[in-house]
């Protein structure tokens, strides 16, 4: 992989394929050369085939362009809708390693190659992505799974990438990577590096699932530990249609139910459960629609996942307590005290900000008032710009801590906003974590 990787370098030129994409990774439409001026669509073929190839983080970054949304900002065009469906295809259908490469990784994990592990194996996978690709079996007892492989050398690769902060930076989105300090740079690292686990990626599913339990809409895969380690993880098979089936052809209602159990899971699970999945890759989740209409949303992919520490947590449900408030009088001190209190706020006269404002406005939009709120891909992208640019202006910060939940926060508006669905968001947050206020008695 490595001396794959090199190659490929010197052939296409790395600095130049950046300078060729830029428009669609970033927010920078300034002009470095005449490479610049190629279609927003061809310079994402470039760019997927290349990520396709070498794997690791460079996959990441390109999945990521196809949904975040800072990526479509600008002072030009920035990204096409061409070119994030070029580049989307690489959260689950990425060129795939031959089956051979892949029964080695098996056999060196568990010392049988997979047809002699399960009662069938199917050589083909059902999806690839930045690190590894996903294979359906069957057990002995007749279990279906999903058997998701790591791809030999894409350890090595990841770390390689993951020593370069501007790389690291891309990583954390269009909208926050450039305000990131030091120390949040290695959290976001660490964390990625975490997904080449797959013995944890299993504890932290097995967490989610828990947590929950008994909900009438989401799920979580049962993992089958026996057959999980380092670079392999085996979980029993869901069946679904993808984010972007559902956006292009359910109708309201689906779109509906959907957006509002992608809403409960991103925002409830660290608000209601201090759990934080920081991926929101569209890819990481499957719609199961039954024939009456009634939804079941399965969530994918624990790989970049944690616990948060209780005072992030609590800290964390004070803000949007404030957001909640039905008293005019008391909401925005609450909310505004929230950010001091959690460490948001960097500076207490960028309260008065234009910057500020319009980024409380974005935040507060889908919680207030009792009508369903639309959640369009316009909105993700006013909330990502409104954090990028309060963030620019110094009056907000997001120390290490707070980082992978705001970027996970921004990638799951994004998620949503492609469903452009009218749905119920203040009292979904409401029945999850209440107003923060005991009632009188």
């Amino acid at each position: 992989m490595t001396d794959e990787r090199k190659w490929a370098e010197r052939k296409v030129g790395f600095a130049r394929l950046w300078a060729r994409t830029k428009q669609v990774l970033t927010s920078d439409p300034s002009p470095s050369g005449d490479d610049d001026l190629v279609i927003d669509e061809e310079a994402a073929k470039a760019l997927a085939a290349q990520a396709g190839r070498l794997k690791g983080g460079l996959a990441k970054v390109a999945q990521l362009a196809a949904y975040d949304p800072g990526a479509s900002l600008g002072r030009n065009r920035g990204a096409s809708a061409g070119a994030r469906a070029v580049l989307g295809g690489l959260w689950d259908h990425a060129p795939a390693l031959s089956g051979s490469a892949i029964s080695r990784v098996v056999e060196q994990e568990l010392g049988k190659p997979p047809q002699l592990l399960f009662a069938e194996w199917n050589p083909e996978p059902l999806a690839a992505a930045s690190l590894g690709q996903v294979h359906a079996a069957r057990m002995l007892d007749g279990t279906e799974v999903a058997v998701k492989i790591q791809y030999p050398g894409v350890a090595e690769a990841l770390r390689a990438d993951l020593d370069d902060a501007a790389f690291v930076r891309k990583l954390a989105g269009a909208e926050i990577g450039r305000s990131l300090d030091d120390d949040a740079l290695v959290t976001l690292g660490e964390a990625v590096r975490g997904e080449l686990d797959y013995r944890a990626e299993g504890m932290s599913q097995r967490s989610f699932a828990r947590a929950w339990d008994g909900d009438p809409v989401l799920r979580v895969p049962r993992v089958i530990p026996e057959l999980t380690t380092m670079r392999m993880l085996t979980m029993a098979r869901v069946r679904g249609k993808t984010i972007v089936d559902i956006a292009s052809s359910a109708p309201a209602d689906i779109r509906r139910q959907v957006a509002i159990a992608i809403f409960k899971f991103a925002w409830g699970s660290p608000l209601a459960h201090g759990l934080l999945n920081a991926d929101p890759n569209p890819g990481n989740f499957l719609v199961d629609v039954a024939a009456d209409g009634h939804v079941h949303v399965w969530c994918l992919d624990f790989g970049c996942a944690l616990e948060l520490p209780d005072s992030v947590r609590d800290a964390d449900r004070e803000i949007f307590w404030g957001l909640l408030d039905d008293d005019n009088a008391s909401a925005a001190e609450r909310f505004r005290m929230a950010l001091a209190k959690g460490g948001l706020l960097r500076h207490v006269n960028a309260l008065a900000t234009t910057a500020h404002r319009d980024w409380e406005r974005a935040l507060a939009a889908p919680l207030a008032g009792t009508s369903d709120f639309h959640w369009t891909a316009a909105y993700a992208s006013d909330l990502a710009e409104t954090t990028g640019r309060v963030l620019a202006a110094g009056g907000l910060q997001l120390p290490a801590k707070l980082l992978l939940l705001w970027r996970q926060r921004l990638g799951a508006a994004a998620v949503i906003g492609m469903l452009d669905a009218h749905a119920p968001f203040r009292r979904t947050l409401l029945d999850l974590i209440g107003i923060g206020r005991k009632a009188l008695r």
